[in-house]
């Protein structure tokens, strides 16, 4: 009688990320925030199909990155890239956004920014198009959610180029659009980040509409400064 083969050992997982390296703690819940944002983006026509970026801070010099050329609206977990502040890789397969220098410079200039996103708004483009300022004085939302926004001039995207023109303006604005290209949005958190992204392609379609209608007539300086004296600004 032949010698029976020996027991097959079964294969191991495959390992995600770089050898030895343990998760943070608090990570996962981020890695399931991030996702979740990309739908949201997606789900509210922000993005399309391999479009926009997220990111969010680790601690430790390390960053949560989405990768280059992946539909953001379904993105797992796994999926999901480590960096560090030099843009290298720590954890994960294929290769980082494109515009991880424009993440990465964002934070360097921003220490109090914990996350990034980066998005096509359509409207809100569309003014940077058009060449026409950026209706920050129509609604009450427009001063307490955004802020200033601020108009980057164009970059090739994907270069060098885009962080360069975002430089001077990331230490003044919360929320900056890069013309003809999308917007940059900076929060205290992931959360955060995505409203201002929302909130800025609401305020440019109601400011689209109103010239629609044939009017769009700013709110009074006067109650701009109430608004944001309500709000605590």
């Amino acid at each position: 009688m032949a010698p029976r083969p020996a027991p097959r050992r079964p294969l191991a997982p495959a390992r995600r990320g770089a050898p030895g390296r343990a998760r943070a703690p608090g990570e996962e819940p981020l890695r399931r925030a991030l996702c979740a944002a990309g739908r949201r983006l997606a789900e509210r026509d922000l993005i399309g199909a391999g479009e926009g970026n997220l990111s969010v801070r680790l601690g430790g010099g390390a960053f949560l990155v989405t990768p280059s050329g992946a539909r953001k609206g379904a993105l797992r977990p796994g999926d999901l890239l480590v960096v560090d502040a030099d843009g290298a890789v720590r954890a994960g397969r294929g290769r980082p956004s494109t515009e991880l220098a424009m993440h990465l410079a964002a934070f360097a200039a921003r220490p109090d920014a914990r996350a990034a996103v980066h998005a096509h708004p359509l409207a809100a483009v569309a003014f940077t198009v058009a060449g026409a300022p950026w209706p920050g004085d129509l609604v009450p939302e427009a001063a307490v959610t955004l802020g200033p926004v601020a108009v980057a001039p164009f970059a090739t995207p994907g270069t060098a180029e885009v962080p360069a023109s975002l430089a001077p303006l990331l230490a003044g604005h919360d929320v900056l659009l890069l013309a003809r290209h999308g917007a940059l949005c900076l929060g205290a958190t992931l959360e955060e980040a995505v409203d201002r992204m929302e909130t800025l392609e609401r305020v440019a379609r109601i400011a689209l509409a109103a010239r629609l209608l044939g009017s769009c007539e700013p709110l009074p300086r006067a109650a701009v400064a109430a608004v944001l004296r309500a709000a605590g600004r």
